[in-house]
């Protein structure tokens, strides 16, 4: 086998694949270290749900939703180490697993990938497309059974890779918790560009308003991310998400709104994780689980 080489410039392709293959001779996303704090608060929120959860799994009614699917796995650049992405480690649950799995992925070969990697699971529904075109068909599909509690697991490259829309359409099902990336580190590097133009742009999109143009207006474009998430919280209690199911009311999150910070090794935010929950004891769950990070440390927010 071909030995890795793979460093931090031009070791991946348009799809951010690396440009070697994993072991298994399959995709692979290249990515940085951070990514082990995402899917590490992603992994400590299912285990500590699987309670809650586990009421629905016995019915048959626990359903995850990851609508940047990949190919599966990731290779961290810095140590070569191969990892399950998001919805692998959901899909490798044994404690209160989910009955039925939704793949997305816009890129064939991912998909192809994904395929492959899950081993046939009767149970796991893997599509290729654009997942804010998909969406809608899920959520109708969904909506035929009433009793269901779902995870969606939201996790796209970039702003431009998810409309506030989509989170509109999977907010018209009752029981619905999401984990998003907002991606506050590639807004500001195009913040200024987009402020520019006035035209419906990528963030307005990512926002679901245009409104931000007028908020942030007059202040330095290093201090909008508190105004931004803010105008994102605004817009998921517009579409069902009670304030209470969002909140982390000790005041020490941005906006009020219960996130948490990943960080490069430069100590730059990067992204936002942010849950929205329509029901409060999932937003205290959360609350509880994000105040440790992923190298045991007191997270102060």
């Amino acid at each position: 086998m071909m030995k890795r080489t793979c460093k931090k410039q031009d070791c991946k392709d348009k799809n951010g694949n690396c440009l070697i293959p994993a072991p298994d001779d399959l995709p692979v996303q290249c990515v940085g270290p951070w990514v082990d704090d995402k899917y590490y608060f992603l992994e400590k929120y299912l285990n500590a749900t699987c309670e809650a959860r586990r009421m629905f799994t016995d019915k048959n009614n626990a359903v995850f939703i990851d609508l940047f699917a990949g190919p599966g796995k990731c290779i961290i650049r810095d140590d070569q180490r191969i990892i399950d992405n998001g919805g692998m480690r959901a899909l490798g649950r044994e404690e209160a697993p989910f009955n039925e799995y939704f793949f997305f992925d816009i890129v064939e070969d991912n998909v192809n990938a994904l395929k492959k990697r899950v081993d046939k699971k009767q149970n796991c529904h893997i599509r290729c497309g654009d997942s804010n075109v998909l969406v809608k068909d899920l959520v109708e599909e969904l909506l035929k059974s009433y009793y269901k509690y779902h995870v969606a697991f939201i996790d796209p490259f970039g702003p431009d890779g998810l409309k506030f829309n989509t989170l509109r359409e999977l907010a018209k099902l009752k029981r619905m918790d999401m984990l998003i990336h907002f991606p506050i580190g590639a807004i500001k590097r195009n913040l200024k560009t987009w402020l520019k133009s006035d035209d419906i742009n990528i963030l307005d999109d990512f926002l679901g308003t245009s409104k931000w143009r007028q908020a942030i207006q007059g202040i330095s474009f290093s201090n909008a991310e508190k105004i931004l998430i803010d105008i994102y919280k605004e817009q998921l209690i517009s579409i069902g998400y009670p304030e209470n199911g969002l909140m982390d009311f000790s005041d020490e999150n941005i906006a009020g709104l219960s996130t948490v910070p990943v960080r490069n090794r430069k100590d730059v935010d990067l992204y936002v994780l942010v849950l929205a929950s329509k029901h409060e004891l999932a937003q205290k769950i959360w609350n509880s689980i994000i105040k440790i990070d992923s190298h045991g440390q007191k997270s102060f927010l």
